[in-house]
């Protein structure tokens, strides 16, 4: 049995053993608040006091069976399956969905998968989003960049079309993914650059893609970023049976970098 930080008088610990039984029973969280862990311990201790569910939640801390994550959040590690820290990006910022490098490196498309968790959040017209990098206090690090509302599923039908079902969080579609760092990419608000030359968008849906690239007035900008990855590729790994690319070539290469980074103009949002 595992060794959980208490103490071992067996009349002592077996409501604390109850509880590491709570934690990885459906009805526990994946990503725990205090308040959540305070209703389990007082499940099985009802008379708990504050201190006791500090004591509780710090031995389940010395055990492994909770990661804290920032002040008053925690992963469940009893949960089946694993929980992961990209769980937590709801919970750090509200309505935060998985996207961008985390799942374009899960799929394929990036040759190089993030060390990060990269997520997004609608902007509001009432309030600016707090963005960019927060670390947790297990050193992990989730990135965070705001959207316009339109980039986010507002119905269970756009939930269906634009989020992985299955998963423990909400996570984009690689397609989805790949149209929120075009569009980031693109926006003179945004510090976010073109990804790198070496994706493969083979592992997309092409028409899902297509479709949601002309819904969000994304089409031509697509169209222009394949096409400069396309010559970037011809340049850049030429067959050795075929003679040096030719100056017309590399000039259609560059009017078509030229022509998709005049797209970032102010009032693209």
């Amino acid at each position: 049995m595992m060794d959980i930080g208490f103490d071992y008088e067996p009349a002592r610990t077996e409501w604390r053993y109850e509880l590491l039984g709570l934690l990885e029973s459906n009805e526990a969280p994946r990503v725990c608040t205090t308040e959540e862990l305070a209703r389990l311990v007082r499940r099985v201790r009802p008379r708990a006091n504050a201190d006791t569910v500090h004591n509780a939640i710090g031995g389940l801390m010395k055990a492994g069976a909770l990661q804290k994550v920032s002040r008053g959040l925690y992963l469940n590690r009893r949960s089946r399956p694993a929980v992961e820290v990209a769980e937590a990006a709801q919970h750090i910022r509200q309505r935060a969905v998985v996207s961008l490098e985390s799942v374009l490196g899960e799929c394929g498309f990036l040759n190089n998968p993030p060390a990060i968790v990269t997520a997004v959040v609608p902007q509001r017209p009432d309030s600016v989003p707090r963005v960019g990098s927060v670390k947790t206090s297990g050193g992990q690090v989730l990135r965070f960049n705001a959207l316009p509302p339109r980039f986010f599923p507002s119905s269970q039908e756009e939930t269906r079309l634009l989020l992985q079902a299955g998963r423990h969080c909400p996570v984009v579609r690689p397609e989805v993914a790949a149209l929120h760092w075009l569009h980031l990419a693109l926006s003179p608000r945004s510090s976010m650059r073109m990804p790198p030359q070496d994706v493969d968008f083979s592992v997309l849906d092409a028409e899902l893609l297509r479709d949601l690239a002309w819904r969000w007035e994304l089409s031509h900008a697509l169209e222009e970023w394949k096409e400069q990855i396309n010559l970037a590729g011809d340049i850049q790994e030429p067959s050795q049976t075929i003679a040096p690319v030719s100056e017309a070539h590399r000039q259609r290469g560059l009017a078509a970098r030229q022509r998709l980074m005049a797209r970032r103009k102010p009032n693209t949002t």
